[in-house]
């Protein structure tokens, strides 16, 4: 039916404007102007691909920038264990309630033998199946999809790859990554990572993957962009925060960064890309810390520690599914790796270490119970020590990595203040240091440092600097200036 409706608009068209030329038949000419119309799906796939045939332009790259330029101590001070005196008196802790689990939605109840979507099938279609964190991915596509690009990048080339993609059928495709996003609650980075590993499962060719996944993004309406040098292909994305130690390039006024270096470390000095953008595509990636509807796949941590001549073992439990997700995640604004909670497993651990160590205590001796817990229950060692860069830590990475520094701790530390004492806590980001300072619920006295903070009283409470207790600064830093990071998402 609505072949007839697009030819009556073609015999429309040609009546009105009088285009047909005197050696061409009316009917050859309205098969030809049909033939082409059919084969774009979309008028701004013609459009972008005549874009792509011209405007490419060399640009020069900016080094990824550095969160802070001063170094982190190899090795984190020590003060001698201070009992504290003249405690003020401060609410007591109450037993926590153990978070109830969430009940799972259809997704989590598909086991992982099963697909999480399985359309149907044609004689022209192919098939992949993988495992993403957890969950078989299942997808059909047209077999067209998987042509590959070849070995010489140029403009000309990656224009006909796009025509050729944006001809094939690949609306069933994109609708499935949509309904699989929808199922697991997929936010940016999970996008990204899926669309991914779809490409790289579909092809093994790296520049056809990149293209592929540049392709699947720039039908999701991210802005996408890629570049070539040196018959390589790269996939540029601008995103809402800074993204740090990433190299960059400046187009239209936006950074994109060269994403692929979180897998590779790789950097490139210079490349060809294009200005301007695909028609609708104008998302920017958001790149936080949101965890999606994943399988449990737990595992066991037992830590111990001293407090005042007393051992406490907690045995923490982590969802290793989230510790794979999290792996090369970028390093962004630290308010970014708060914001969903942890597994429910990771909280349900948690609170059960803690009822026996701090119920019926006021909120400081809790507080420092804590923070005796991060200061002495994991190694430290710097990112650059331990990954070779920079990497901030999740609260659940944290407990599964053998070693942590002053940023992952502070965030596991402010988690477990925030959300299990309820208390309010910002972090204190210091050159070359990040520490934290809680609020408590009364106005009480306490000797020792504070910050205020929109008219409140934070105390310092340093989850890197051993044995010490809410109050005391790391000597390192203490007449350094600050930046106070609140965690209000």
């Amino acid at each position: 039916m609505k072949s007839y409706i697009y030819l009556a608009v073609f015999f429309i068209t040609v009546f009105f404007t009088g285009s047909v030329s005197s050696d061409q038949s009316f009917s050859d000419y309205v098969q030809q102007q049909f033939g082409e119309f059919k084969q774009f799906k979309e008028e701004r796939d013609k459009e972008f691909t005549e874009f792509l045939k011209n405007q490419w332009k060399e640009f020069n790259a900016f080094k990824g920038i550095e969160p802070d330029l001063v170094p982190k101590p190899d090795k984190i001070p020590q003060t001698e264990p201070q009992p504290p005196k003249d405690i003020p008196d401060s609410p007591k802790v109450t037993k926590k309630k153990i978070p109830a689990p969430i009940a799972p939605e259809p997704v989590k109840k598909i086991k992982p033998s099963e697909p999480i979507a399985e359309p149907s099938k044609t004689a022209e279609s192919s098939e992949i199946n993988f495992d993403f964190f957890g969950t078989i991915i299942n997808i059909t596509f047209d077999k067209n999809i998987s042509a590959v690009f070849g070995t010489t990048v140029t403009n000309d080339k990656i224009s006909e790859y796009w025509k050729k993609l944006s001809t094939t059928d690949y609306t069933p495709f994109i609708n499935q990554i949509k309904n699989i996003r929808e199922k697991l609650e997929l936010h940016d980075w999970g996008i990204y990572l899926l669309t991914r590993d779809i490409s790289t499962n579909i092809h093994k060719d790296k520049n056809s993957a990149k293209l592929l996944q540049w392709f699947i993004l720039s039908k999701l309406d991210y802005d996408t962009k890629i570049g070539f040098k040196n018959n390589k292909i790269y996939i540029l994305l601008p995103s809402q925060y800074t993204l740090y130690g990433i190299t960059y390039f400046t187009i239209d006024g936006t950074r994109y960064y060269a994403v692929d270096a979180l897998f590779n470390r790789n950097t490139v000095k210079s490349l060809k890309t294009y200005e301007g953008k695909y028609e609708g595509a104008d998302k920017f990636a958001f790149f936080r810390a949101e965890n999606p509807k994943f399988e449990n796949y737990t595992a066991a941590k037992t830590v111990s520690f001293n407090y005042l001549g007393e051992k406490y073992s907690f045995n923490l439990r982590y969802n290793q599914n989230y510790v794979g997700y999290y792996k090369f995640f970028p390093q962004t604004v630290l308010t970014a790796y708060l914001v969903s909670p942890p597994s429910t497993d990771f909280q349900t651990a948690i609170v059960e270490s803690l009822n026996s160590a701090i119920q019926e205590k006021n909120e400081v001796e809790a507080v420092n119970i804590i923070l005796s817990f991060v200061q002495k229950a994991f190694e430290y060692k710097t990112d650059t020590e331990h990954f070779g860069f920079e990497k901030y830590l999740t609260p659940e990475e944290t407990v599964f990595y053998p070693y942590s520094d002053c940023e992952d701790r502070s965030l596991l530390f402010a988690y477990i203040v925030k959300n299990i004492l309820g208390l309010d806590v910002i972090l204190l980001d210091y050159p070359g240091h990040v520490a934290a300072a809680v609020n408590f619920t009364e106005d009480i006295k306490i000797k020792g440092d504070f910050v205020n903070y929109k008219g409140e009283k934070y105390y310092v409470a340093d989850p890197t600097y051993i044995n010490a207790s809410v109050g005391m600064t790391m000597p390192l830093v203490k007449n350094e200036n600050f930046e106070v990071i609140s965690l209000i998402n």
